[in-house]
């Protein structure tokens, strides 16, 4: 029987738009089933797009051809630019959104999209015909057909929510969870996990005193995330504040640990360790005496004010008295409480690098059904499941992420490898190479794949096309021009760097901690046409390029020792300069090859190098080659 559909996406979050978009664009036809149209890409938990190693993975959706970035910039109420004192791997953009402009800019966009069509359902089961997955049946029992179905249901497989000692089911405040869902998925045999997130209070910005609270304003250098957005639709900016929680806030908290649902046991899904309740950090690390609280606005014509840091299950009248107790909110009044929320996964071992089940044909699965915790991570994913989803029903090579090429690479090999045990995000820690994962050249790691897949249109990779080649002639003048300290003084005004005696390049120039590439302007005009992202790839290029060189070295030396056998033994005599969390990790493993050792995450790329340079120097010794 012809299918309705070559491919269902259930569910219209992050990843449920983007895997959505991209099968379309893929030239799919392609139908979205959410339960409530007027979610679509909800933000339940902050309001913001980006962060280290988050903002990296959007200019990476950005270069894939997904909608996040353009949405991100165009329904941005703050930007800033975070890390900038830091090395270049990990600066990185963060954006506060409006959350509902930023909701309708994305159903605007699966409105538009051709071979797209979207639909209000609850599904309640897939469907199989001669034991072959052939579509999924709603709560109402329609029956719509596909070659292959994408699951990105978000917080919503048998969520329940916990306020204190109250809980009740739900995908997320005010929406019904899956329940059907859930259950089937369960019976059909895909391995479940439980787990666990949260949210915090939010309150009403007219019962604030912003007075004496630290301010943090809009960056107006900061880059866009896309480089196809236009910059003029952004809407007005708004400040963030920062205030922090006290002794009070600490005692009425801890007085009654026994009612929050977390502490008295009765969520029993896992956490995430590096978002904990306010009444986790406080049972965990009692001495500490204050944890910041960051003011976040929801939205231009909002009167919200989301409470990052106090993500709770406690009773709402608890909530009350202690978000009382912080400076700045004496007379503060919740709008919303904070809760705890429960959640079936899929176990992502069950994953191929494609996101496709290895238990059913043509299903795939992103966002946070696989583990994952975040809009970006969730959006990633949705595009990969989506360009495979694509590739399945038109019997095309699939594509799989190179872990050093990408974060989102990165995050599938390590999910579908390695396993979870807690919801994952990605880190720029977690990459040994994450110099080369940097945020400005993003375009240069996937454009091309995402135009052979079909995901970046023609006109845009043209674009991305003509902007590498402009990056690299400016690129090339700085590394060949050449010029006195008193030619550059006369010639560029703005430069009152040191500059030594003899002839040096304009590279070695720029490559002052002081210097930026906009003072070379009067020398090479051609710099006025490079955006903001192209300016810091292009500084980036001439900056590290010793860091580059000597990354690329490293990553020679893996390589070549990929296949070497460890034995046992060599882990008893790890060189003590490798850092303490690293040897932690490698002795929990103890990998038996140099490939295994290479994959596991957040070891460095200099501990990875001292390791297998001693691995190499033992091997000589004892006159072996593997």
């Amino acid at each position: 029987m012809t299918p309705d559909f070559q491919v269902i996406v259930v569910g219209a979050g992050h990843a449920g738009c983007e895997a959505a978009l991209a099968c379309a664009r893929a030239g799919v036809a392609t139908l979205l089933l959410t339960i409530n149209l007027d979610t679509v890409a909800a933000m339940p938990c902050n309001p913001s797009i980006g962060g280290q190693g988050k903002g990296q993975l959007v200019r990476e959706i950005d270069a894939l051809g997904g909608e996040m970035s353009i949405a991100a910039d165009e329904t941005s109420i703050q930007r800033r630019r975070l890390n900038t004192r830091k090395g270049i791997a990990v600066q990185a953009n963060r954006f506060q959104s409006d959350k509902e402009a930023y909701s309708r800019r994305m159903l605007q966009s699966v409105l538009a999209q051709p071979n797209l069509a979207i639909l209000q359902a609850m599904v309640a089961e897939l469907y199989f015909e001669d034991d072959r997955l052939a579509g999924v049946r709603t709560i109402a029992g329609e029956i719509w057909r596909a070659k292959a179905v994408i699951l990105t249901p978000g917080t919503f497989l048998r969520g329940l929510i916990h306020i204190g000692e109250v809980h009740f089911s739900a995908g997320r405040a005010g929406e019904p969870a899956a329940v059907e869902l859930g259950q089937a998925l369960s019976q059909i045999g895909l391995p479940i996990m439980r787990f666990k997130t949260g949210t915090p209070p939010r309150v009403d910005a007219a019962t604030i005193d912003f007075s004496n609270l630290e301010r943090q304003e809009h960056e107006d250098d900061t880059p866009p995330f896309s480089l196809w957005s236009d910059a003029k639709k952004s809407l007005p900016s708004r400040p963030c504040f920062i205030t922090r929680t006290t002794a009070d806030t600490h005692r009425v908290i801890k007085e009654n640990f026994g009612r929050s649902a977390l502490i008295a046991g009765r969520i029993t899904g896992t956490g995430a360790r590096y978002c904990p309740s306010i009444e986790d950090k406080l049972n965990k690390f009692p001495d500490k005496e204050t944890h910041k609280v960051f003011l976040e606005p929801e939205g231009v014509y909002s009167r919200e004010y989301y409470l990052q840091g106090l993500s709770t299950s406690l009773p709402e009248e608890v909530q009350e008295i202690y978000v009382r107790t912080l400076p700045g909110l004496e007379n503060a009044r919740i709008t919303r409480p904070g809760y705890g929320i429960e959640y079936d996964i899929v176990d992502p071992l069950d994953l191929y690098p494609t996101l496709m089940s290895k238990s059913i044909e043509n299903l795939f699965l992103a966002g946070q059904i696989n583990g994952t915790s975040g809009y970006e991570e969730a959006a990633a994913q949705g595009i990969l499941a989506g360009v495979n989803a694509a590739a399945a029903v038109r019997n095309l090579s699939p594509l799989t992420l190179d872990a050093n090429g990408s974060y989102l690479g990165l995050m599938v090999q390590e999910i579908t490898t390695l396993g979870i045990t807690e919801p994952y995000r990605v880190f720029t820690s977690r990459s040994p190479f994450r110099l080369n994962l940097r945020m400005s050249n993003a375009e240069e790691r996937l454009a091309e794949t995402a135009f052979r897949h079909g995901v970046l249109a023609s006109d845009r990779y043209a674009l991305v096309d003509a902007r590498q080649r402009r990056m690299a002639a400016v690129e090339h003048k700085l590394q060949t021009y050449s010029a006195t300290a008193a030619s550059y003084h006369e010639k560029l005004p703005q430069c009152n760097l040191p500059i030594p005696s003899g002839s040096i390049t304009a590279a070695q120039l720029l490559r002052h901690p002081e210097a930026e590439l906009a003072m070379f302007e009067p020398l090479f005009p051609e710099v006025t046409e490079l955006d903001r992202l192209a300016v810091l790839e292009v500084e980036a290029r001439i900056k590290y390029a010793g860091y580059f060189a000597q990354q690329h070295k490293e990553f020679e030396l893996i390589e070549s020792m990929r296949a070497i056998r460890i034995d046992e033994g060599f882990f008893d005599e790890l060189p003590e300069a490798v850092c303490k969390e690293a040897k932690m990790k490698i002795l929990a493993v103890r990998p038996s090859t140099v490939e295994a050792l290479a994959s596991i995450p957040g070891v460095r790329a200099s501990d990875l190098t001292l390791i297998l340079l001693t691995l190499r120097r033992r091997q000589r010794d004892r006159g072996l080659d593997r």
